[in-house]
């Protein structure tokens, strides 16, 4: 197929494609007559990478998913061991993101009459923690 189906059929737009090839996330695609040809698998494969988009994970990790391991590596535990990585990322932003609710909570129930008064209190909160 070319990229234009593989575009309709993906919904992934051709420019989008173009670089993934270009940073090597995915395979170059054989070219006939100077166009590139997919096989009915690519549309599998932009499946993958955008999952691993909506799991967080970046490029390198996304390239390191599809090409960084042995062939022998069962799909399975490729995700599992770049989960289990992105997973303690994410808690910890989960925690900032609980404190800083936590901050905001508290700036929310400020009585302060000028930022002066805010950045005594202020001090106190932040030294404290």
């Amino acid at each position: 197929m070319t990229i234009g189906e593989l575009e309709a059929q993906s919904g992934v737009p051709a420019s989008t494609i173009r670089y993934w090839e270009r940073v090597g996330v995915l395979p170059k695609p054989v070219r006939a007559s100077g166009q590139r040809r997919y096989t009915a698998d690519a549309g599998h494969q932009l499946a993958v990478i955008r999952l691993a988009q909506a799991c967080g994970f970046g490029l390198d990790a996304t390239r390191q998913l599809i090409h960084g391991f042995g062939s022998g590596v069962p799909a399975s535990r490729r995700w599992q061991s770049l989960a289990r990585e992105k997973r303690a990322e994410v808690d910890e932003q989960m925690d900032r993101l609980r404190t800083m609710r936590q901050l905001i909570d508290r700036v929310l129930l400020c009585r302060c009459t000028d930022l002066s008064e805010c950045g005594r209190i202020a001090s106190a909160v932040t030294d404290s923690k």
